[in-house]
């Protein structure tokens, strides 16, 4: 008796096994292909496709999708910088003609004189309205130490975006700023605790728009372009007080 029972137990789980083995036997293991993420590319020139269109933006991915911005090479357009302080602010007029890589800047500061800076590769012309002789250096030479072109507009570009730690970013979505489809950052400096929102056309490559608060929520910063124009310059911005053309536009 005792010998059926073992072999009865035996049987029993041979019987088991081999079930399990056909049910595993049977199923579909073809690996399951995900779909790909989408991608975009975007063309300062070509009016983009409708947001639903495009990739969804979330703070992993908008640097990968401003990456693939690029700035018109040839173009205008004026903006408004605006500082603020306890108790004041300071409000600057800014012309902006871009050609060939060099940047002519009419800067119009609070106190109304008219300030003219054109900066090339490798040359740095500084003259204010009157003089009939600008500045003229190497970059770095003014004593304000060295500046970019768009240091010298006291403008944020999408390249400062692209320099974050992904960690210091809080937020991003696609949104309307200025009449222009942008894509919005919001993110933070870990050294200042100031936090920073910044408007990029999807269409024109250009940061359109700009705001600074400090770690109070109070704006300290605030940037917006009133009127952009690609393709075309104001050729009398690249002129010297003396008539010599930096560039022929």
């Amino acid at each position: 008796m005792f010998g059926i029972a073992i072999f009865g137990v035996l049987f029993i789980a041979a019987v088991i096994c081999v079930l399990l083995l056909t049910s595993y036997c049977g199923r579909d293991n073809t690996p399951i292909r995900l779909p790909e993420a989408p991608t975009t590319t975007v063309s300062p020139s070509v009016t983009q496709p409708d947001i639903q269109d495009r990739v969804e933006i979330t703070r992993d991915n908008v640097q990968a999708v401003i990456s693939t911005l690029s700035r018109p090479d040839v173009y205008r357009r004026d903006v408004v910088v605006e500082t603020f302080w306890e108790g004041g602010r300071a409000v600057y007029n800014i012309g902006i003609n871009v050609a060939n890589g060099i940047t002519s800047l009419r800067i119009t500061p609070p106190n109304g004189i008219e300030k003219r800076i054109i900066v090339t590769e490798d040359t740095l012309y500084i003259w204010y309205r009157g003089d009939s002789v600008p500045f003229v250096g190497p970059i770095g030479s003014s004593g304000d130490g060295y500046r970019t072109a768009d240091e010298w507009q006291m403008i944020a570009t999408y390249e400062d975006i692209l320099e974050l730690n992904i960690n210091d970013i809080i937020e991003a979505d696609y949104v309307e700023f200025g009449g222009e489809e942008c894509v919005y950052v919001d993110s933070r400096s870990p050294l200042l605790g100031y936090t920073r929102k910044c408007f990029v056309s999807v269409n024109l490559g250009l940061v359109t728009g700009a705001e600074e608060y400090d770690e109070t929520g109070g704006i300290v910063y605030f940037m917006a372009a009133e009127e952009s124009t690609v393709g075309e310059v104001d050729p009398g911005a690249f002129i010297l007080p003396d008539g010599h053309a930096v560039i022929t536009v």
